[in-house]
């Protein structure tokens, strides 16, 4: 890979205390508002986008056909997934790089095949009464949205190390689904980036990072790095969260030529701020209460 990742080498004694920090900070923060009534956004004359994060995650279990059905019927416009990778290769959409969390089974998505994954309840511990909700793949998703809504795909890396091919077969499949004109690629890693950019594929990609250090070079993704965002040209936004989305960086953002995705926000209100501080598009796991105008 090229020299971008070696940046953030001095950083490295800094990550086992800051990033815990970091992580106790956003959770005393809180989670997004239980949503209590729908919104019609007004949007002025500026395009902004509402993406249903997960599919509509807050009224179907997350990344599944069924909360990707639920989005398609809502005003977004953009269904977010996560895909991971099977032990035989399979791209498979689940956010966590293990089933423990989402399902009725244990171990790591790498470890299994897709017939031991097809084989778990994926809606289970969403509603006890889903107990026909499978982990869908990449491919039955983009027959799904067969280009209705643009889809935003996050692509994961292993609980342990990148997953062998993630990015050529994730982008075989765009091709053979004829989908390059309604996805758009995303991820919190920079060698899963630069393996697309080296491809001669060109598809939008989205850099996913937590948020910046006010005043500092210091920004932080999956860890504390060190520099600006010039190493993400070929990146059309640069996505943060919610807690580091102020007027100030949004507009800086802007002016160095990317968009900005704020993750992840459910409060109708708060999304409607989060625009009007500049933002371009929103993620929401109940995209079902927002209506555009």
């Amino acid at each position: 890979m090229s020299g971008r990742s070696d940046t953030h080498g001095s950083f490295a004694g800094w990550r086992p205390l800051f990033l815990p920090l970091l992580l106790l900070l956003l959770t005393a923060c809180g989670g997004p508002e239980t949503p209590d009534k729908k919104l019609v956004l007004r949007t002025k004359s500026r395009k902004v986008s509402v993406i249903a994060h997960r599919g509509a995650s807050g009224t179907a279990p997350e990344n599944t056909l069924p909360a990707i059905k639920k989005a398609l019927e809502t005003s977004a416009d953009f269904i977010e997934i996560d895909v991971h990778q099977s032990k035989d290769g399979q791209v498979v959409v689940i956010h966590d790089p293990t089933v423990d969390r989402t399902t009725n089974g244990s171990g790591r998505v790498a470890d299994l095949t897709l017939a031991e994954l097809k084989q778990l309840e994926a809606g289970i511990k969403f509603d006890s009464s889903l107990t026909d909700v499978r982990i869908p793949t990449l491919a039955q998703v983009l027959r799904t949205v067969k280009g209705k809504k643009k889809l935003l795909i996050e692509l994961k890396k292993g609980e342990e190390d990148y997953y062998p091919g993630l990015e050529e077969n994730t982008l075989k499949l765009i091709r053979e689904h004829r989908a390059q004109e309604w996805c758009v690629l995303q991820s919190f890693h920079d060698p899963i980036l630069e393996r697309i950019w080296q491809t001669d594929f060109v598809i939008p990609t989205h850099k996913l990072i937590v948020g910046k250090i006010p005043f500092l070079p210091i920004y932080i993704d999956h860890e504390l790095k060190f520099g600006n965002f010039d190493r993400y040209s070929e990146a059309t936004a640069i996505n943060i969260h919610r807690y580091f989305a102020s007027k100030a960086f949004i507009k800086k953002l802007h002016g160095q030529g990317f968009k900005t995705f704020i993750w992840t926000e459910d409060n109708p209100q708060n999304i409607q701020q989060l625009f009007e501080l500049g933002a371009d598009g929103v993620m929401t796991n109940h995209p079902e209460l927002i209506e555009k105008q």
